[in-house]
């Protein structure tokens, strides 16, 4: 009996070993109505130097960006950038409007991660694996220590039964 509690946890961590999580970074970048007709900027922070980055310009109306990694919505008042996947890793990443003078004005700016969901889900499934591995042995240890305890008692009580028997 105690090796089909065993195999519950197995069966669970091979189970979320083979899942897998989808997760989206969006970054919200408002602009005024006179900025409304300005190439868009999507570019990474360079670490040395941060007020320089390495990305590029893009139109406005684009809703795909580097092969579906970036997607781009735009209601009037803002662009919204979803990340898919980021092409340069990590980093802090801006999103902004090219003037007529080449300018780039940065509106908005976050730390972006790769794979983040997938760095805390390999570490939250091997603590969830471990927990429902102690739950299953204490429960294994409580259900010994009962029904040997209750053993104990209808030996004490048999006893009891035989000297009064004689």
């Amino acid at each position: 009996m105690s090796k089909m509690f065993l195999s519950v946890p197995v069966v669970l961590l091979i189970l979320t070993g083979v899942s897998e999580c989808h997760f989206q970074q969006k970054l919200k970048c408002p602009y005024t109505p006179e900025q409304k007709g300005q190439q868009r900027v999507w570019c990474k922070r360079d670490n040395a130097n941060h007020e320089c980055c390495s990305g590029f310009a893009f139109q406005a109306g684009q809703t795909q960006l580097q092969d579906g990694r970036l997607t781009v919505q735009d209601d009037g008042q803002a662009f919204v950038v979803s990340v898919n996947s980021l092409s340069q890793g990590d980093g802090v990443y801006w999103c902004g409007l090219k003037n007529s003078s080449n300018v780039i004005v940065k509106l908005a700016e976050s730390q972006l991660y790769s794979t983040p969901p997938a760095f805390v889900w390999g570490i939250l499934r091997w603590i969830v694996f471990l927990l429902l591995l102690l739950a299953v042995i204490s429960t294994c240890i409580y259900s010994n220590r009962k029904n040997r305890g209750e053993k104990k008692k209808n030996a004490l009580y048999e006893s009891v039964l035989e000297e009064k028997q004689r």
